[in-house]
């Protein structure tokens, strides 16, 4: 009974010594765990702040480096927008000397094609031969006798019937000749008088120095006093040129009817409100106009007259041949032959070419039309059913008749 009793007490102090050092450990681990958290707190603050401070560091080196990227795009930007700037100038002013080379070298072309020598003596030979008929005729020495251009083109242009006008260098109309003005009516009215309208623009001529206008016409005198054919045809040959206010050129070209067409008097537009007057009306003087038509390949421009100088001449021709190039229809390349002639003489050339006709295109200008200018369609219902009907701008009318199939009802 004393040996158990002795080996009970044994166990009871071994369990008091393990729990103990179970104590014992756990209070160790108790302080270890402490003291790493607390290490570890530390370790976390002096990361964080280390990771603050790069973190501001690297915020600061991106800002530059931002700052840095913004102005070299931008820089860039400004570069790139001054070169496209420049590109664009270069190639604005590239196109405008190439269009300048170009009419300088159709202008070369022109004049190397025309011989000044052999117009020079075209004009003096056609000088000669208008002599030389007026003695025939036994006519007055002192007369004025026109010149003319003939122009002959290659393809015969399908265009409406115009006037192109060609500024000379001098003009063709002489101190003796007539001239008249059409103006618009101050007061309108088939009833109201025009002799206010003509003292009001008289006045105003004489303040701006304008002495070669011999007549002004109104509007309203027009209407009312040249409304038939033969007082039409007496007033184109009572006057030898004929100036519009611009503001009325639009009607007054139907009421004069085509006898102004054929003798090629119609009216040339001037501004009557410009300031410097009599040197817009100087500058419609210097006009020519050409007939431009369908009807055959030769078409005339007056050139000059025999009181006219030979070098004045032959600087209106050289004049004439630059528009001819461009505004002719098909250009300088349409061009057959130019001829110089009077009202009465034969041609003198003085250009031809052997162009082949095939090489010229052909020019087709359609004519302007208004908006109303269009095909009307509609129904039928007068005279027969089903019926459509289209009536064309030039007055032709076609009938179109349209079966319909009707299914049919049987009766009951």
């Amino acid at each position: 009974m004393a040996i158990s009793q002795k080996k009970l007490s044994q166990n009871k102090a071994k369990r008091k010594q393990q729990k103990e050092e179970q104590n014992l450990t756990e209070k160790h681990e108790e302080v270890v765990g402490t003291v790493l958290r607390t290490k570890k707190r530390k370790i976390s603050e002096e990361v964080k702040h280390v990771s603050e401070a790069k973190e501001q560091e690297t915020n600061v080196s991106i800002e530059k480096i931002t700052k840095k990227q913004n102005a070299q795009k931008t820089g860039d930007k400004v570069i790139t927008v001054a070169k496209k700037s420049a590109k664009k100038k270069k190639t604005m002013t590239e196109v405008k000397s190439m269009e300048l080379n170009e009419k300088n070298d159709k202008e070369k072309d022109i004049e190397a094609e025309l011989s000044k020598s052999h117009i020079e003596q075209c004009i003096s030979a056609m000088f000669h031969l208008i002599e030389e008929q007026v003695q025939l005729k036994n006519n007055l020495t002192g007369e004025v006798h026109p010149i003319f251009m003939q122009v002959t083109c290659i393809r015969i242009p399908k265009v409406p019937r115009r006037q192109m006008r060609i500024l000379l260098p001098h003009s063709i109309v002489t101190s003796n000749d007539e001239v008249a003005l059409f103006v618009c009516d101050l007061e309108r009215g088939r009833k109201k008088d025009y002799e206010p309208t003509v003292e009001h623009y008289k006045k105003i001529l004489i303040e701006q120095g304008c002495t070669c206008i011999n007549e002004i016409i109104p509007m309203n005198r027009v209407k009312t006093e040249f409304d038939q054919f033969e007082l039409k045809k007496k007033l184109a040959a009572s006057y030898d040129y004929f100036l519009v206010d611009s503001r009325i050129a639009g009607h007054l070209s139907h009421l004069l009817g085509k006898e102004f067409f054929k003798r090629r008097k119609l009216p040339t537009s001037v501004r009557m409100n410009n300031k410097d007057l009599k040197h817009e009306i100087e500058h419609a003087l210097r006009k020519t106009s050409m007939q431009i038509h369908s009807n055959g390949d030769s078409h005339i421009v007056q050139v000059g007259n025999t009181l006219m100088q030979e070098n004045e001449i032959l600087e209106n021709i050289l004049a004439t041949c630059k528009n001819l190039s461009k505004n002719y229809p098909g250009g300088w390349a349409n061009i057959r032959s130019l001829r110089l002639k009077g009202a009465t003489t034969i041609g003198l050339p003085f250009y031809i070419t052997l162009r082949n006709k095939n090489a010229v295109k052909l020019t087709v200008v359609k004519p302007k039309r208004p908006n109303a200018y269009r095909d009307v369609k509609g129904e039928l219902s007068t005279f027969v059913r089903d019926t459509n009907i289209t009536v064309k701008p030039d007055g032709e009318v076609i009938v179109e008749r349209t079966m319909q199939r009707r299914t049919s009802s049987k009766l009951k």
